[in-house]
C-alpha cells in the first residue's frame, strides 16, 4: 500500500486543493488534477484499493465543471465491476455528471436505463433526477406521464396538481377544451395545493362561467388565506359584475375574522361605499386599527375622508410618504422553505425548487399570528 501511495503522489500533479481522504492506516491530500483521465488510468487502473480515491477525483471534477471527466471516471468504475460498488449506483452518478453539464437527453437514457431492475432505493433517486430534468426542461406532458407511471414524488400530490397545471396552460391555447378539461378534473381529484382552485377559476371566467369561478376564487381563499392577493381582485370584480356584492360581503366578514388581513378590509369598504351602506362601528374601529399599522393608503384615505379635511399641502407632504410605507409597495413573496423571496409571484421555488412554498410575506405572517378579531 505504501508502494502505491508513493507512486500516487509521484504522478500527481502540484495543483491540488485540499481534500483529505483516509486509505487504510494511510492518508493524504486531494487537491485538484490536470492532464489525460485515460493516461492516468491506464497507470493505475481501478481496483478496491483505489476506487474511493476515484469516486473523490470525479466528484472534484464535477464541481470544478470538467464534466466530461467525471463521466469518464465513472465510465471506468462501473466497467471494473468491482463487487462492493452498485452499477445502478454508478448509473445514477453519471446521469448526475450528464445533468451538471447540461447534456439533459444523455442523463435520461441514462436514467431510462437504470430505472430497470433498479431496487426501490435507486429507483427513487433515478425517477427524482429525471423529473428534475424534465421540470428543467419544462416538459410538462412527460413530466406528468413520468409521475404517473412511477408514483407521487417526494412533496406528494402536490407537485403533480403543479405539473398537471403547467401542462393546462401549455396547452389550452392549441388543445381541444375537452382535453383542458380532462386534465382539470385530474388535478382537482388529488386536492391538494391551492393552485388548481386559482387557474379553475381563471378558465371559468374565459369561458363565461362566472358563478362556477367565484366558487373556486372562495374555496381558495376559505382554504389558504395566504393566497388572498391573488385571488381577492377578480373575485370582488366577478361578484359586482354578477351582483353577488349581498353573499360576498358576509364571506369576507367571517374571512376577516379568522384572517384579519389589510386586504381582505379594504374589499369590505369598497363593498360598503359602491353599496352606500354606512360602515358599522366596529369596523370602523377595525380600520383605524389597520390604519395605525400603516400598511393600506387605500383605508387611511379612507380613514381621513371621515375626519376634518386636510390642507391640501398637507396631503400633498402626506400622500408620497403613506404610499411608500403601504403593503403594496412593502410586501414581497417569500418561500417558506428555503427564505427565497420574489418581487413576483412564482408556483415553484427557483432556489430549493419546492412547489407552492412561495406565498405572500405579510399574508403568511397573518396566517400564522394567533390573534383574531371577533
Amino acid at each position: 500500500m505504501a508502494d502505491w501511495l508513493k507512486l500516487f503522489r509521484k504522478y500527481l500533479p502540484a495543483r491540488f486543493a485540499g481534500r483529505r481522504f483516509i486509505l487504510g492506516d494511510y492518508h493524504f491530500d486531494l487537491t485538484s488534477f490536470e492532464g489525460d483521465v485515460a493516461d492516468w488510468l491506464s497507470k493505475f487502473p481501478i481496483s478496491s484499493a483505489n476506487v474511493e480515491i476515484y469516486l473523490a477525483l470525479a466528484e472534484l471534477f464535477r464541481r470544478r465543471g470538467e464534466f466530461d471527466k467525471a463521466v469518464a471516471v465513472h465510465e471506468a468504475i462501473a466497467l471494473a465491476e468491482l463487487a462492493e460498488h452498485n452499477p445502478t449506483e454508478l448509473s445514477l452518478e453519471i446521469a448526475q455528471d450528464y445533468y451538471a453539464a447540461g447534456m439533459l437527453g444523455h442523463a435520461e437514457e441514462v436514467l431510462r436505463r437504470a430505472l430497470v431492475g433498479a431496487d426501490d432505493e435507486h429507483s427513487r433517486q433515478a425517477f427524482r433526477l429525471w423529473l428534475a430534468i424534465l421540470e428543467s426542461e419544462q416538459d410538462w406532458q412527460r413530466a406528468v406521464e413520468l409521475v404517473e407511471q412511477y408514483g407521487l414524488p417526494g412533496s406528494g400530490g402536490v407537485r403533480l396538481v403543479n405539473l398537471y397545471c403547467e401542462y393546462i396552460l401549455q396547452i389550452q391555447l392549441t388543445q381541444a377544451p375537452a382535453l383542458v378539461q380532462g386534465v382539470l378534473k385530474k388535478a382537482r381529484k388529488l386536492a391538494a395545493g391551492s393552485r388548481i382552485d386559482l387557474l379553475s377559476a381563471q378558465i371559468a371566467t374565459t369561458e363565461q362561467r362566472f358563478s362556477t369561478a367565484i366558487r373556486h376564487y372562495k374555496r381558495l381563499i376559505r382554504n389558504d388565506p395566504r393566497r388572498i392577493h391573488l385571488a381577492l381582485a377578480p373575485l370582488q370584480a366577478l361578484a359586482q359584475a354578477e351582483s353577488h356584492e349581498t353573499t360576498l360581503l358576509p364571506f369576507l366578514q367571517q374571512l376577516y375574522a379568522k384572517h384579519p388581513s389589510v386586504r381582505i378590509l379594504e374589499a369590505i369598504v369598497d363593498l360598503h361605499q359602491s353599496s352606500g351602506a354606512v360602515l358599522a362601528p366596529k369596523w370602523q374601529q377595525y380600520v383605524q386599527l389597520q390604519v395605525m399599522s400603516g400598511d393600506s393608503y387605500q383605508l387611511t384615505l379612507y380613514w381621513l375622508s371621515q375626519k376634518e379635511p386636510l390642507p391640501t399641502a398637507v396631503m400633498d407632504v402626506l400622500s408620497p410618504a403613506l404610499q411608500r410605507q403601504s403593503l403594496a409597495g412593502s410586501d414581497v413573496h417569500q418561500c417558506s422553505e428555503c427564505g427565497f423571496q420574489s418581487a413576483r409571484m412564482r408556483w415553484q421555488c427557483p432556489q430549493c425548487e419546492s412547489w407552492e412554498t412561495i406565498c405572500s410575506r405579510y399574508e403568511s405572517k397573518i396566517a400564522q399570528s394567533p390573534k383574531k378579531v371577533g
